[in-house]
């Protein structure tokens, strides 16, 4: 039997009977609303006025003795909440003969219910704000094992409760809205749930068990909804059901968490939940009433506030959840959050000139989940740009490792700790057998730094190769071996012992994708540097690049290509070096590493951005011998490189990677993704050529496909147009007309889909 089928059925003689017996009281009873229980207002002949309560038979007695404990507590420490009546033999929970239901009484507390009271002046809201929160304040540090529940009026159960119940709505309409508004506040909540506070809240201050009286609030009634739960969880209810169908919700809402805030402060992220989850209670709101409805259609209570969400939810879903942030936040006495024009002005003001922002309008990002970022606006992005988020913006179990490690120590290398190395045997385990010595950074940059230094310990010599569009980093040395920086603007030219080997870039190039040996035919040019070298009495230190090279367009290495050049190097005793900041971790879905698809073994190999999913870690592995060479009696330390934070964020990267199999995911959304996007090559002109594997994917627009004319403006003109559609990608190349695509790990085909769809507009827009 349901919940609701097991609700009391007492009649008011029943409920008298059951006074007189269990109480002694001779009282006249009527009958309260209520959900699943009954309550009962007694009044005696000399106007003593008590409350009976009938608990549902499923109800626990573990549960009314928290509620019972919960609400001494209260009323002792605000009275604003009734207080439990023990029976004559000192029993505040009663079991009478031959029934299933629990019965408690409580005293009485004056006044009628919000719901019927007329005018909710600000005064009155702001003193209901004031209840919660002396309310919450009352029960800081109350717990009992009653309210540790699975509870369908949980806000944290929200997802669940509108995606069970949702289909059971039948106005089509107030569906589509309770879907598309759940949906929005759900992803506003995500991002913020690891922070927001927990403890026990009343969690049912809708209008009917709050009560006025004599202008104020008096109280709060019935806490059979006791939870364990998010604390910004109380206020967000209270707003909930005061605003129905006030003509100005927000300033409404504001003067309740004015109050709120003047007696139990909010935290931030409380104050950014707060909206969210008020149009979540309604939501849920309108889905359980749904569902209970079918089971007790008869009963009018349960559907008592449903005109009223139908009315307000759709003004509701018209404010921006920044907005209404910002007016909480000024109901706080806090400073509202700087705005995008603000925050612009103010980023020309204190930063370089030369720090440049993307997109013609940019974005104002304040939250990012796995593979959505979320603007000021609370508008949703996906996010198919940011390669840094490597298993997703914000991932919980790196977030929760990082800080639980932050709040046991964070120090460097000159001391042992267990994480570093876990770490290192962790991330060696990764690699091929001849990769066995970790170094550990804090960059990408400084990664590639420490490999030139490594290179050059140990062939004593500095003549690198690059390839032609190259970029490893913005230090000094890495900007001179970078050729996308020294030949591009600002740039001073190449230095003399750098040397620039051609892209082998199959679309472009001089050998076209279906040549014969065509990786061996652009592994000359690496060839050809060596010999010159050798001709000028030069010894070579090393060969350097990206496994696949993305500055230089999101380009996909020739097969053979690494294996002829690194033997060409080798035969000339320079070292491999792999730059993998862009490829590992799985992102090419073939493989773990990118120079894994060539089939090589580098000497060195470089990661960094995608090893910490943003936390700042980088990372060198080499062998043992180069290592050796390295340990010439000057120390290497590096400040931060290693530090027992980065290590514990490092190794909670690596379980997810393992746990959510996301390098299989990277190989079939970027299969089905590359399938959608050649369909998309198809019906559009510009799109020259489609190439990546995995979640590593590039879009070349040409504007004619015979002379290969980088369609720079138009790339331009594209991945804006994405940009207002609600997805964010990027240009990449010489000549910036390749799109690139390179998502966070969760990425999923759905996304896929929709950005395809943004893409194919835009176009459409940009012939």
């Amino acid at each position: 039997m349901s919940l609701l089928q097991q609700a009391p059925r007492f009649s008011i003689d029943a409920a008298a009977d059951l006074a007189r017996a269990c109480y002694g009281l001779d009282a006249s009873a009527t009958l309260l609303p209520s959900e699943r229980d009954q309550n009962f207002l007694l009044t005696t002949p000399a106007g003593a006025r008590f409350v009976l309560k009938v608990a549902n038979a499923t109800e626990a007695r573990a549960s009314l003795e928290a509620q019972n404990a919960a609400m001494a507590l209260v009323a002792a420490r605000t009275g604003r909440c009734p207080n439990v009546v023990p029976a004559a033999g000192g029993e505040s929970i009663l079991a009478p003969a031959g029934s299933p239901h629990l019965v408690r009484l409580v005293t009485y507390l004056p006044g009628i219910p919000l719901a019927q009271h007329g005018h909710r002046t600000p005064a009155l809201l702001e003193d209901l704000g004031r209840c919660i929160g002396e309310v919450d304040l009352a029960l800081a540090g109350f717990d009992h094992p009653a309210i540790h529940r699975d509870f369908h009026w949980d806000l944290a159960n929200a997802a669940r409760v509108i995606g069970e119940h949702v289909p059971l709505v039948r106005d089509a309409a107030l569906r589509a809205l309770v879907e598309r508004v759940g949906d929005r506040s759900l992803q506003d909540v995500d991002v913020r749930t690891r922070w927001l506070r927990r403890g026990a809240i009343h969690n049912d201050a809708n209008d009917w068990n709050v009560l006025v009286d004599e202008g104020r609030i008096s109280g709060l009634i019935d806490f059979g909804d006791m939870v364990a739960s998010w604390i910004a969880g109380d206020p967000a209810v209270a707003i909930a059901y005061a605003v129905l169908d006030h003509p100005d919700p927000l300033p409404a809402a504001s003067a309740i968490v004015r109050g709120y805030h003047a007696v139990n402060p909010l935290e931030d992220e409380e104050i950014a939940a707060l909206f969210p989850l008020v149009c979540l209670r309604l939501c849920m709101s309108v889905c359980l009433a749904a569902w209970q409805q079918e089971q007790r259609p008869d009963d009018e209570y349960l559907g008592v506030s449903q005109d009223p969400i139908r009315r307000t939810l759709p003004r509701l879903a018209d404010v921006e959840p920044a907005v209404a942030e910002n007016v909480f936040r000024r109901a706080c006495g806090l400073g509202a959050r700087m705005t995008t024009s603000e925050i612009a002005v103010a980023r020309r003001r204190t930063m370089g000139g030369n720090l440049s922002v993307a997109y013609r309008t940019p974005v104002h990002a304040v939250r990012g989940w796995m593979q959505y970022l979320f603007d000021a606006d609370g508008r949703r992005y996906i996010d198919g740009y940011n390669n840094v988020p490597h298993v997703g913006h914000c991932h919980p179990r790196v977030v929760a490792a990082a800080e639980r490690q932050m709040r046991a120590l964070n120090t460097n290398t000159r001391y042992l700790h267990e994480a570093l190395e876990t770490f290192a045997e962790r991330l060696i385990s990764t690699l091929p057998e001849a990769l066995r010595v970790c170094y550990f950074v804090n960059s990408g940059s400084e990664a590639n730094e420490l490999a030139l230094r490594l290179a050059r310990a140990h062939t004593r010599r500095r003549e690198l190769i690059v390839l032609d569009a190259a970029y490893h980093g913005n230090t000094t040395t890495l900007i001179e071996i970078s050729p996308y920086k020294f030949n591009g603007p600002g740039g001073s030219g190449r230095p003399d012992w750098v040397h620039v080997a051609p892209v082998p870039d199959v679309y472009r190039g001089a050998h076209k994708a279906g040549d014969h040996n065509i990786g061996e035919k652009y592994a000359t040019g690496v060839a050809e540097i060596v010999e010159w070298l050798r001709s000028q009495g030069r010894g070579l230190c090393g060969y350097i690049a990206e496994s696949c090279p993305s500055v230089a367009g999101q380009i996909m290495l020739p097969p053979g290509y690494l294996a002829a050049v690194y033997r060409y190097v080798r035969e000339a005793g320079g070292v491999c070096i792999a730059d993998e900041v862009q490829t590992a971790y799985g992102r090419i879905g073939t493989h773990f590493y990118g120079f894994e698809q060539q089939a090589v073994v580098p000497d060195i190999v470089v990661l960094g951005k995608p090893i910490g999913n943003g936390h700042p870690i980088g990372a060198v592995v080499t062998t043992e011998a180069i290592a050796a060479s390295f340990d010439n009696g000057m120390e290497f330390f590096s400040t931060f490189g290693g530090n027992t934070v980065s290590c514990a964020v490092g190794l909670a990267v690596l379980d997810v990677l393992h746990d959510e199999q996301l390098q299989s995911h990277a190989a079939q959304v970027g299969a089905h993704l590359l399938e959608r996007l050649r369909r998309l090559q198809q019906a559009h002109p510009l799109v020259g050529d489609v190439r990546g594997s995995g979640l590593f994917v590039g879009v070349e627009l040409v504007r004619d496909t015979k002379t290969l004319e980088p369609a720079r403006r138009e790339a331009a003109d594209v991945v804006n147009a994405v940009r207002e559609s609600g997805g964010l990608i990027g240009t990449e190349g010489p000549s910036h007309n390749v799109l690139k695509i390179r998502p966070p790990m969760p990425f999923t085909e759905t996304d896929a889909d929709d950005l395809v769809s943004m893409l194919s507009s835009a176009l459409q827009e940009a012939r």
